[in-house]
Formats: C-alpha cells, sequence, structure tokens
C-alpha cells in the first residue's frame, strides 16, 4: 500500500479527534441571564456550570415545568417577576424531595419565595456599607467565610451594592467588620444554608456576585460553591427575569482537548495496519481464507457426489439427479426465462 495513503488514513483520524465543534448559541440582554455575555450577565457562569453538570434553562412557570417531580439544582438569579402560589408549592416540593435552591438577590422579589416558603430570613431593603472595599465603596469584599469547603483558595468575594441577610440562622459567609447598615456596625451575613424537608436552601444576599463583571475575582468561590451541590444537575430559572428576550442565534465553537490516549492508539492502529499489510502478513491471511473457502465448497461438492452414487445404487437417474441440482443452483426453474 503507498506511503501516502497511510499518511492521509493519520491525518484525517488525528483530526477528526481534534476538530471543534460548532454549537448554536441564543443571546439575551437581561440581567442576570445566563445567555447574557455583556457585563450584568451570566454567561461565565453559566459555562461553569456546564463544565461541571447538565445545566437547562428554566422558561417557563414552575408549576408548569413539574418542578416538583424533579431533581437537582434550582439556580434563581436576581428575579424580578412575582412567584405565583403555584409556584412556591413546586419548590416546597422539590426542597423536601431533597433539591437544593440557590436563592440570590439583593432589592428584587427574593423576599416573596422567602416568605411563601415559610422561612423567617429576609433581604435587607438597604445595601450594606463598608470599608474594605476594591475599586471603590460600591464594591465591598467579604473577610470571614466559616464554611472550609467554600473558602479554600479564596481570599474574599467582591460584591457590588449587596443586601444582608436578617434572621439567618447558618451564616457562612460575612462581610468585613468594619461594614454598616442603617445605624449598626459589624459584620453582616451575606449567605445562609437553611435545611428544608429533605433539601437545602442557599441564601445570598447579592446576584452580582454571580455576573460577568466580577467573576475573575469570585471564580474560585463560585468553583467550591458548584462542587459543594449534591446533585450536578442544574435548572437555572430564566422565567422570573422580566426582561428576558432571547434576541439573535449564532454560533459559538468548542475546541476540544486533545485526548493523547486516543491519538496515540489511533497512530498504534495504523502503524499496526501498514506492518500487517508491507510485510506480507495480510496476503497470507487471505490465502489462507480463500483456501478454506475453496477447501469448504470442494467438500461440498464431494459430499453431494456421495449422496448422488447411493442414490444411484438405489435405482434412481444419476443423470437426472445432476440436472435437477443445477437447476436448483441456477434458478432456472423459479425465474422461468429470465433465470432468477
Amino acid at each position: 500500500m503507498n506511503r501516502v495513503a497511510y499518511a492521509i488514513l493519520l491525518i484525517v483520524g488525528v483530526s477528526l479527534l481534534v476538530m471543534p465543534m460548532s454549537v448554536p448559541r441564543f443571546k439575551s440582554d437581561a440581567a442576570y441571564s445566563v445567555l447574557n455575555t455583556e457585563w450584568n450577565g451570566l454567561s461565565s457562569f453559566g459555562k461553569l456550570l456546564y463544565e461541571s453538570g447538565e445545566i437547562t434553562p428554566v422558561l417557563v412557570p414552575y408549576d408548569s415545568l413539574g418542578l416538583g417531580d424533579m431533581n437537582g439544582t434550582l439556580i434563581v438569579v436576581g428575579p424580578d417577576m412575582d412567584f405565583s402560589r403555584g409556584e412556591i408549592e413546586q419548590v416546597k416540593e422539590f426542597l423536601e424531595g431533597g433539591g437544593t435552591v440557590i436563592l440570590a438577590d439583593d432589592f428584587g422579589t427574593g423576599n416573596e419565595l422567602l416568605e411563601g416558603l415559610g422561612l423567617p430570613q429576609r433581604f435587607s431593603k438597604k445595601p450594606v456599607i463598608s470599608l474594605t472595599y476594591t475599586k471603590n465603596y460600591e464594591f465591598p469584599v467579604t473577610r470571614e467565610i466559616t464554611d472550609t469547603a467554600l473558602s479554600q483558595g479564596v481570599d474574599y468575594v467582591v460584591m457590588s451594592r449587596p443586601a444582608v441577610i436578617l434572621n439567618a440562622q447558618s451564616p457562612t459567609v460575612y462581610t468585613s467588620n468594619a461594614s454598616m447598615l442603617g445605624g449598626e456596625y459589624g459584620a453582616f451575613p451575606i449567605m445562609d444554608v437553611v435545611s428544608y424537608g429533605k433539601g437545602e436552601i442557599i441564601i445570598i444576599s447579592d446576584p452580582d456576585i454571580f455576573t460577568n463583571s466580577l467573576f475573575p475575582q469570585n471564580e474560585p468561590f463560585l468553583r467550591n460553591l458548584i462542587g459543594s451541590l449534591p446533585e450536578r444537575t442544574f435548572y437555572i430559572d430564566e422565567a422570573h427575569h422580566r426582561d428576558f428576550n432571547p434576541y439573535s442565534t449564532g454560533t459559538i465553537v468548542i475546541r476540544r482537548a486533545i485526548n493523547k490516549r486516543l491519538v496515540f492508539y489511533y497512530v498504534l492502529f495504523i502503524a499496526a495496519l501498514a506492518f500487517i499489510i508491507e510485510s506480507g502478513i495480510f496476503g497470507l491471511l487471505l490465502n489462507r481464507l480463500f483456501s478454506f473457502l475453496d477447501r469448504f465448497f470442494r467438500e461440498e461438492r464431494k459430499g453431494l457426489d456421495e449422496i448422488i452414487s447411493r442414490l444411484e445404487e438405489s435405482g434412481l437417474d444419476g443423470d437426472k439427479l445432476k440436472k435437477i441440482l443445477r437447476e436448483i443452483e441456477t434458478g432456472s426453474k423459479l425465474g422461468g426465462g429470465h433465470g432468477r
């Protein structure tokens, strides 16, 4: 076989293994939408979810979706549309069945959901002011994360005009001690983890933690948060974003990471194929196969001749028997003049 043919097989095979894929992509300009690629969207966080498990945008009310019968993690970031009574009942069933809910909000409608679930926690109506910040006072940073699973590799979490969680039960993340809410000073909780039935609800008082603009600073914390979840099936709420409107489609290119082991095995296969063909082993195997088939059909013919001989000894006409066999083989009696 020509060496060029081996080279072509090698190049085509390896190219297919590393060739990038093009998949359709929708966009939205709604704040806190996973389809929004601008500074106030969650597309970077969405990619993190995609890397960690299965992600499904929720585009319809929870009672239409049948959320109560599902398993996984419902993520609600920055809702600004009311939750109906039927939706709240679905969230209850989801939590009681072992689901996890992440509710990240500040001054939107998150309190409505907390009240409907019968929880005492509330998002404050005013932002907390802190002397510990990054760019300016509107971007305060946390200084205490009590959960070691969340604090691994995390120095702080950057926020943007966050609320705080009132009546927190099991807070795990706080603002710095140099913070003020109304006339009170101290460290205020911005994350609370609450057991509910067999599941739990994670309350976070700043949706901006998840946005593209703060994702580079908060990625370690968000990775830890996703890694701590019991389920890796994610339902991310788009139904409670008032301005959600997928306005265009395009393509996104995903480049496959090179699987070195698979490439190695493919190259080894091509090398083995070249060796078998060029060394003559392939031809020898073909000769053996043809010899076997020839011997098989020859023995089959010999067996037929012996049967005809025995039938002749019984008084039958051997020539007629052979003629019948030939007609059966050619099918002339079955297909008439067409020889089918």
